[in-house]
């Protein structure tokens, strides 16, 4: 990996079609999270058929970089090319990495040249977009299609008319789905129906959710039954495919009534750690869940999964009889500390009493920043212990869940005021984390100042 410094860095960047580059700070505990897998990435991408380059710079030493690119937090990944740098939108870990690097180094559709090349491009577990034979006005739309969306679709090129005898003039959606391996579009359309279509047609009735097919998910927003579990497309296809199966089965149930309120997918389980602690399922062989984008979680407690369980839990869901699960700490025997400690059992009735002005800082133990705001916000609530309806409270997000999606962090701290009467629109707290500051805040936003009765 290569390591950047104000002297070396135009140089090394401007002379790559793609690189990209993490600004970090060793501090940073987010950065000491990315940097084995950023690493391992690196290594593969350096020799990988089409090799791209990996880059850091350490931005409390390279503080003119940091400014220079206007690094406001840790850590920032960029896409540089020739010199010229864009967001990275992909994921964090190391395959995710791989995956969406590649799409973004060379043409975004690879040119198909031979019969070999087509096959092996459709061998892919992803879904394949081809243009076939496309000229004129089709073959730029499809160009400008590709560039937009190559982080999010894998699309190819064949221009050779003995290779599209039949499917010439059209781009076609390939899957994996013996049921329908093909989707085919009127390529006379223009670019923005060729992307509502390919966001449309690009989630099977079953298909795999990984880091790069999780954003068709999200956009299109129905409910996801997850089974996680051992994916392995290469040495177990039988035992993969096994799963499959039973998932498409009731998938074909489903689409007879349910229509498009619950998509079914296969998670591999090894890729998504993070997530099955989240369900509260770590090192289990199935976990069978559901999530609603809600920030609602579902987990059966079918002491066997199999296809009678996967058919009895996706009803139960459609028909309203689950009871979310939330993540949570154990409740705390008292709350007599200056700051009142939520868990995700308790975040209804503190959070969200409508009676309150409540403001929620949602932290996480390791980070530096809510450790420095910690003393601070502990006389914060000290100050304010005798406002009747005011509660200082904060959440340890690495051990509870939120039940609301409006109170939910992207990094830590976030601090949040849940004013009375209105807990469905959260406000952000982005001033100074000084003790003046966030008082004022607080007597500016309060619905009411009522101090409590003192006993004579």
């Amino acid at each position: 990996m290569l390591v950047l410094t104000d002297a070396n860095f135009d140089d090394a960047v401007n002379g790559e079609d793609t690189i990209l580059v993490e600004f970090y700070a060793p501090w940073c505990g987010h950065c000491k999270k990315l940097t084995p897998e950023y690493s391992a990435a690196a290594y593969e991408l350096r020799h990988a058929a089409t090799p791209v380059k990996l880059a850091k710079v350490d931005c409390t030493v390279e503080k003119e970089l940091g400014s220079r690119f206007e690094i406001k937090g840790f850590p920032t990944l960029k896409i540089f090319r020739r010199g010229e740098p864009s967001p990275y939108g992909g994921p964090r870990d190391k395959q995710g990495i791989i995956d969406y690097m590649l799409k973004q180094a060379g043409p975004a559709a690879k040119s198909l040249s031979t019969s070999e090349l087509v096959k092996e491009f459709l061998t892919h577990p992803d879904v394949s977009i081809i243009g076939y034979g496309l000229a004129g006005k089709a073959a730029e739309n499809f160009k400008n299609v590709a560039g937009v969306l190559r982080e999010n679709f894998r699309f190819g090129e064949v221009t050779d008319a003995e290779l599209h005898k039949d499917k010439h003039g059209k781009i076609v959606l390939h899957t994996n789905d013996k049921d329908q391996p093909e989707h085919v579009f009127d390529a006379e359309h223009d670019e923005q129906s060729l992307t509502d279509w390919l966001w449309a047609k690009s989630v099977p009735l079953v298909g795999e959710l990984t880091k790069t097919t999780e954003g068709r998910y999200k956009k299109k927003g129905v409910p996801l039954l997850k089974l996680f579990m051992d994916v392995d497309h290469t040495t177990n296809v039988k035992q993969t495919n096994y799963w499959i199966n039973r998932l498409k089965k009731v998938a074909k149930d489903l689409a007879a009534t349910a229509g498009e309120k619950l998509h079914l997918t296969y998670v591999n389980k090894k890729d998504y750690a993070a997530e099955l602690a989240k369900f509260g399922s770590e090192g289990k062989d199935l976990v069978l869940a559901i999530e609603d984008f809600a920030n609602r979680r579902y987990v059966s407690a079918a002491e066997k999964i199999d296809l009678d369980s996967i058919r009895k839990f996706a009803l139960e869901y459609l028909e309203g009889n689950l009871t979310p699960f939330i993540k949570s700490a154990p409740v705390p025997e008292s709350n007599d500390g200056p700051v009142t400690v939520v868990v995700g059992k308790t975040f209804n009735d503190i959070v969200l009493d409508e009676s309150k002005d409540v403001l929620l800082e949602i932290y996480a133990p390791w980070c530096g920043h809510c450790k420095k705001l910690e003393p601070i916000y502990d006389e914060l609530a000290t100050k304010l212990k005798n406002v009747e309806n005011v509660v200082i409270a904060k959440m340890d997000a690495t051990a509870n869940d939120s039940p609301h999606a409006k109170y939910s962090a992207s990094g830590y701290p976030t601090i949040l005021f849940a004013p009375a009467n209105d807990k469905e629109n959260p406000v952000p707290y982005t001033g100074e984390r000084d003790l003046q500051s966030m008082e004022a805040f607080i007597k500016r936003k309060s619905t009411s100042w009522v101090l409590k009765k003192t006993e004579l």
